[in-house]
């Protein structure tokens, strides 16, 4: 059998899975039964020949053969296994897809895809969808190859910092320019020592007490552009300025190394001042060194960490630093250091350490690492890349264009309000609004207006409109609105450049209808239907049977104490509505009360139980990091299940009729024809 029931459009499932049970899900497709069909013969069965027809007449709707291989080759191994298929497989998966389509034909009739709700949630899935299409593929693989390399490498680099703001002038930037590449000249060819550099111009608050040394980092640890400069510099060479966020800075690499794996660190620090034990550095030596010589003599890391260390984080948990990046001291030993091996006691501006290696986590392979990759990168700055790249080429396909004359006179029109995200539109000049700012698209040209940037400036926050000049701020919001705007014109495209994208669209819509329906019709009215529900129970008593069960009164609490609390009030005959009010007194809620029916094999039933009744309530045991008191009701004879005991076996069965009621419907609503020829030129 074809794997429908899993297979069958798996991404819709997915889609669904956090809105409907996924029992449900799968009741509904393993109801699908085969299909009576009629079959008449159609005309030449080429790729977009009808394969099925609904309903008589020139309304009926049409599924074409490319449309039904496309879906079947989907959800059954791709073209090549699909080809392999037998006539008997195509036919079963073909009844099973008439049966989806009625459902959706019926849907829509019913206006469920005219809906505010359904609308709103197919459009913000399509904006999901869309956002693959919308970045240079190629490019965000790149990176994430890339980070993975990287990340198989520790860099260790000192830097020097010049501030500047993100919106400088060029005059601005070329002075900080052209100050760092002074800075960088007499080190290297004056002979400066870069530490000694970093501690006298450096704006790094770091810098003074550091030498600009930021340790051993590796790929996603700092800003992309510094992680660049960081791994395309070699060891003992100085890059040339690197903007960041921040300013522009020199990067110095002093080292780097291959890791043979994640190390996982923990550390014991004796640190020196009035808050600690050691008042003074000797003192901390004395104490680092009896602990290290304890070690020597085998004593626990952990141990002597939980004792001695004063990192208050840590020494709770014998010294476990995890893998987070280290100073540039400890990381320097981490390196050196193998696993289960400490280190010497040394020194750090933070007192005396000794460190150990843990735990070592070998490195994944690429495929494995790629998926948790793919999500950091993006998240960081690079993923700006791939769109950058997409939108330069989107900008040579639709040749967009500014009004250079439109611009300048409207840069006439503002003041510094504008800057600061308070422009608002001046009546008296309405007309030069109406003016066309931005053209796009080919063949045909798409105008905007300059009202329309204006309602994109609208949207715009904090420091968007900022900038050294209004001309400049102006300039940049225009040039993000057309960015924008190509992006839009490149989405209303998607259908029809991308075959695959349209599919998977259609697939969502129909979906969404399918299981709102199915909700409606099936599985909500099977449990919201009570009178429903007990006449099936009432027909279908004989479906409902049992041996002896036990009815169980279980009290439940992760607090012992209330648990004994419990266990006292029962041994004194309290009933349970009694023990509820006496432990649940306050609005927090100690204890939970539920009853549940067991069968004599049911493994939390006690087995003592099972020669005779007993008396008394069980023992306090713990279950699911709960406490757990039992006390028995009675004993169920075999037979005939309550509607209550059955209620939850009840509503799958009566849901399955439901189905199986609303199929025969369909089935008569919307009558199927297979035109035969067509069907035997499947996959051909």
């Amino acid at each position: 059998m074809p794997p429908f029931v899993l297979d069958f459009h798996n991404h819709i499932i997915t889609l669904m899975r956090t809105r409907f049970s996924v029992i449900y899900i799968l009741t509904f497709f393993l109801g699908l039964s085969a299909l009576s069909l009629q079959a008449q013969s159609a005309p030449k069965a080429g790729k977009d020949a009808s394969l099925i027809s609904f309903g008589p007449g020139p309304d009926s709707f049409l599924v074409s053969r490319s449309e039904f291989e496309y879906v079947y080759q989907k959800n059954n191994g791709g073209w090549v296994k699909a080809k392999k298929s037998s006539a008997e497989d195509y036919r079963e998966y073909l009844n099973l897809y008439i049966k989806f389509r009625r459902k959706v034909l019926d849907a829509q009739r019913l206006g469920m895809d005219t809906m505010s709700s359904y609308i709103t949630e197919l459009e913000g899935y399509r904006k999901q969808l869309a956002q693959p299409y919308l970045v240079e593929k190629n490019v965000l693989d790149t990176l994430i190859v890339e980070a993975y390399k990287r990340s198989l490498e520790m860099v260790r680099t000192s830097h020097i910092l010049l501030t500047i703001s993100p919106d400088a002038t060029p005059a601005d930037t070329f002075r900080i320019y052209t100050q760092l590449i002074a800075i960088r000249d007499s080190i290297l060819q004056q002979g400066k020592d870069f530490n000694e550099m970093a501690k006298i111009h450096s704006q790094d608050p770091s810098a003074k007490t550091n030498g600009g040394d930021l340790g051993f980092f590796t790929a996603f640890n700092m800003v992309y552009p510094f992680e660049n400069a960081a791994y395309q510099t070699p060891v003992g060479k100085i890059s040339l300025p690197v903007r960041t966020q921040f300013g522009y800075h020199i990067v110095k690499v002093e080292d780097r190394y291959k890791l043979s794996g994640t190390q996982h660190a923990a550390h014991i620090i004796i640190r020196v001042g009035e808050n600690y034990s050691a008042k003074d550095t000797a003192t901390a030596l004395a104490k680092i060194n009896e602990i290290y010589d304890r070690l020597k003599k085998g004593e626990d890391f952990a141990t002597l960490a939980q004792q001695f260390s004063d990192d208050p984080g840590s020494a709770p948990t014998g010294g476990e630093l995890g893998t987070t990046r280290l100073l540039p001291e400890m990381e320097s030993w981490k390196r050196k250091l193998k696993l289960g091996e400490n280190s010497e006691p040394f020194t750090t501006p933070y007192g005396w350490h000794i460190l150990k290696i843990v735990k070592v986590d070998p490195i994944a392979p690429f495929e494995e690492s790629k998926g948790d990759i793919k999500v950091k990168v993006q998240k960081d700055q690079r993923s700006n890349l791939p769109q950058e790249v997409f939108i330069n080429r989107l900008k040579k396909e639709y040749n967009p264009t500014l009004n250079d004359a439109v611009i300048q006179q409207f840069v006439q029109t503002v003041g510094k309000e504008y800057t600061q995200g308070r422009f608002a539109p001046d009546t008296a000049q309405m007309d030069l609004y109406r003016s066309v700012v931005l053209e796009l698209g080919n063949p045909e040209r798409e105008s905007r207006t300059l009202m329309q940037f204006l309602n994109y400036y609208r949207t715009l926050r904090g420091e968007a409109t900022s900038g050294p000049t209004i001309e400049a701020a102006v300039r940049k919001n225009i040039n993000s609105y057309m960015e924008q705007e190509l992006l839009k014109h490149e989405e209303s495209k998607l259908s029809v450049k991308y075959p695959d994208y349209r599919e998977l669209y259609k697939e969502y819509r129909d979906g969404i209808l399918l299981f709102s329906l199915t909700e409606k019709l099936v599985w909500k009215k099977a449990i919201e239907d009570t009178v429903g529900l007990q006449a099936f129970y009432g027909r279908n008593k004989n479906k409902f049977t049992a041996g002896e069960r036990y009815r169980i009164r279980e009290y439940r609490s992760t607090d012992s104490a209330k648990m004994m609390e419990v266990q006292l009030h029962l041994l004194t005959g309290k009933s349970h509505t009694e023990i509820d009010s006496l432990v649940n007194k306050s609005s927090a809620l100690n204890l939970r009360i539920q009853t549940v029916i067991l069968d004599p094999t049911h493994p939390d039933l006690p087995k003592t139980w099972l020669a005779s009744a007993p008396v008394a309530p069980g023992p306090i045991v713990k279950r699911d990091k709960q406490f757990v008191i039992q006390e028995f009701v009675e004993k169920l004879p075999a037979g005939v299940k309550s509607f209550e005991e059955a209620r939850s076996e009840c509503i799958t069965l009566y849901q399955e009729e439901l189905e199986k009621n609303w199929n025969a419907q369909l089935d008569a609503q919307y009558p199927a024809v297979v035109h035969e020829n067509v069907f035997k030129s499947l996959f051909k």
